[in-house]
């Protein structure tokens, strides 16, 4: 009777085990009053029961006609009830910005997840995101602009090179104008109409435009540095036109006008100067050549010049078939590096050496994903066979996942990083052996 009993306890979890799958929770943030070009936070969240058997795998997308930021900042961990199971989750948070008007669709993606279907039995799972929108909008005030910048604050500043006193026909001065907005990035700055009356040439050079982030990858605020030289032709008295741009003011919702007031200055004639056309000189006779042969005419290019045209030719395809070779290896040794066992281990240590218990949870996962593919924790573990270093990983879990803990400050990671040291330094010691060690019958 006993025995039956327990047969039908295990079928019963068999049955209901298979519901307990992981979900993704996803959202836009706001999801309503989008401006072009602010800020929209996606939140992705990944539940799981139990508990994670190593670090969920977070896509990378983009999104036609907006900027994608990927996750800069570490994961947030998080426990909740679902159903009467608890649920482990990690969440990422992503930054769109929207670039023009429209409706803006996340493309489809998923996330592989490995975790603990049935402790210790563990599985991987690949759920979908879920579909979602938002729309992007100018406000009425600002569709008749050809372009559309909206932000909380925007300076306009110039500067010269030199007063614009005692000026003479000839003389040229350089005129600097900088554009500062605020969460915005510079190439959403237009470029400022310049405009000279009769007897002053400008020439502009090429716009500086500079981007200042934080770490997360959010802007921090966005500069167009525009520069142009004044040259006065003649004498006479000039005014140069008002500079305007105008800008929508997310604080108070207006639109408004940031202005460059006119500039008024003299400039007096100059007996020095040299008109930029100088008068046509008479013609000098020219000794006429004697006609030779085609050989003599060209020899130097047939001799030097098309050899050397040849080689750089056959130079720049050997770089142009080589170079994004070489680009690629570059770029998958430096993949390869940053995502390597000794460098997600160092990770590891820095977080367990300052106590961080979220960020040394989510490392120690990546780290042991990497070091034993396909090893459970608790596997691990036991393989492991050091009692402070399952003690400490124990209380590390229990200080996110509990359900009445006071809060990760509460965990110090000095002996973890201690025991994950030696556990590393005697793994490394055994590799070491088998691979050295001849063999008994060769």
């Amino acid at each position: 009777m006993r025995r039956t009993f327990i047969v039908m306890l295990a079928a019963i979890s068999s049955l209901t085990v298979p519901g307990q799958i992981p979900i993704v929770r996803a959202k836009f943030e706001p999801s309503r009053g989008i401006l072009v070009g602010q800020p929209v936070r996606l939140v992705v969240s990944i539940f799981v029961p139990n508990y994670f058997a190593g670090a969920p795998d977070f896509p990378e997308f983009e999104i036609e006609n907006a900027i994608v930021v990927l996750p800069q900042d570490r994961p947030q961990n998080s426990n909740e009830q679902i159903g009467g199971v608890t649920y482990a989750g990690i969440t990422e948070t992503y930054v769109v910005y929207p670039q023009q008007p429209g409706d803006f669709k996340l493309p489809a993606a998923q996330i592989t997840v490995p975790y603990a279907i049935a402790p210790p039995k563990t599985a991987t799972a690949h759920v979908p995101l879920p579909a979602l929108t938002f729309h992007a909008d100018v406000p009425l005030a600002a569709k008749s602009l050809d372009y559309f910048l909206p932000t909380t604050s925007l300076t306009i500043q110039q500067k010269w090179s030199a007063p614009l006193k005692s000026l003479r026909a000839g003389d040229s001065v350089e005129r600097t104008i900088t554009v500062t907005a605020t969460k915005m990035q510079a190439m959403l700055i237009p470029p400022l109409p310049l405009e000279t009356p009769e007897g002053i040439r400008i020439y502009e050079e090429e716009p500086i435009v500079q981007d200042q982030k934080t770490d997360r990858g959010e802007f921090v605020y966005g500069r167009r540095t525009q520069s142009a030289k004044y040259f006065i032709r003649k004498a006479g008295d000039y005014t140069l036109p008002a500079v305007e741009l105008k800008w929508w003011n997310l604080s108070t919702n207006r639109l408004v006008t940031a202005t460059l007031p006119a500039i008024r200055f003299t400039a007096a004639a100059n007996p020095d100067y040299v008109a930029e056309l100088p008068p046509e000189q008479e013609p000098v006779p020219v000794k006429q050549l004697k006609h030779g042969s085609l050989w003599s005419k060209y020899k130097f290019w047939i001799r030097v010049a098309a050899p050397c045209f040849v080689a750089f030719i056959f130079i720049l395809w050997i770089a142009w078939h080589s170079l994004p070779r070489i680009y690629r290896r570059l770029q998958a040794w430096h993949y390869k590096r940053e995502h390597s066992e000794p460098a997600y281990f160092r990770d590891l240590q820095f977080s367990c050496r300052r106590s961080h218990a979220m960020q040394a949870y989510d490392r120690f996962l990546r780290w042991l994903t990497l070091a034993h593919p396909g090893m459970p924790v608790h596997e691990f573990l036991r393989q492991a066979d050091d009692p402070v270093l399952s003690s400490e990983i124990n209380d590390l879990s229990a200080s996110l996942y509990a359900k009445n803990n006071q809060g990760p400050h509460q965990w110090n990671g000095e002996r973890m990083a201690h025991h994950l040291r030696q556990h590393r330094k005697v793994q490394n010691i055994r590799t070491m052996k088998r691979q050295f060690l001849p063999k008994l019958n060769p």
